[in-house]
């Protein structure tokens, strides 16, 4: 019984020492969490616009890109590229919510990508890292079931204030669907929806082929449009 106790125990220490990042990447990505809605509010409050929307796409897709770089942190580049490429599959859905239910609207003369703000998959990326990440950290000690429910939670919880600041600083705006304040019921749902497959997806990434990774994302950026999809005709009608 020693002799087991004595190998878990320095099991347990290697999988620590396998990622020195791990402690310091913690830190970074919950700093920038709060540093990503503090801007939202100031930007809520004062910047109003799509130009302050592209501003936080862009910049906080810069500022992981930086850590990655400088950190050599392998593990941020395979976040990045499956969150990136999940946010360019997502367009559809952004498509659909605003030719198909003609319920989302974003301000006019700014650059765009099919239906959506060229900054909007950069946006999601910085997104699906922030929550992703934390779900990445709960399944390390949780099933995956609990993973998957706490992560739709929160996706439920932080998405929606998301929409709520940047509905407030006229990054882009919601009409003719039930609505909980300015942020329609069916984005509540649909945001719980397509978090459900991120920790397991997040998990995959990390030790899985760079081709293997950008289909995750495909795959992440489908489940985003049908959970718009279903939350739609579940709430939205």
């Amino acid at each position: 019984m020693a002799v087991f106790k004595i190998k878990k125990m320095n099991t347990s220490t290697a999988t620590r020492s396998s990622d020195p990042l791990a402690k310091s990447r913690t830190w970074f990505i919950l700093g920038s969490m709060a540093l990503a809605v503090g801007v939202l509010v100031l930007d809520a409050w004062k910047f109003q616009g799509w130009k302050s929307a592209a501003v936080w796409g862009y910049g906080f897709s810069l500022l992981y890109a930086a850590w990655a770089f400088l950190k050599k942190d392998n593990l941020m580049f395979r976040f990045m590229l499956f969150a990136l490429t999940a946010g360019l599959v997502e367009l559809m859905a952004d498509y659909w919510l605003v030719v198909h239910t003609k319920t989302l609207f974003y301000p006019p003369d700014e650059p765009m990508l099919a239906a959506s703000p060229a900054y909007m998959p950069f946006s999601w990326m910085v997104v699906l890292i922030q929550i992703g990440y934390i779900g990445f950290l709960i399944n390390k000690k949780k099933s995956l079931l609990i993973t998957s429910i706490i992560v739709g939670v929160l996706g439920c919880c932080i998405i929606p204030l998301y929409e709520f600041l940047a509905i407030h600083a006229g990054w882009w705006h919601y009409e003719n669907t039930k609505m909980l304040g300015p942020v329609p019921v069916y984005i509540f749902v649909a945001e719980g929806l397509l978090m459900l497959t991120i920790p397991d997806l997040f998990d995959r990434t990390e030790k899985a082929s760079y081709g293997q990774i950008t289909l995750f994302g495909i795959i992440q950026g489908l489940v985003m449009w049908l959970a718009c999809v279903v939350a739609w005709n579940l709430t939205g009608k």
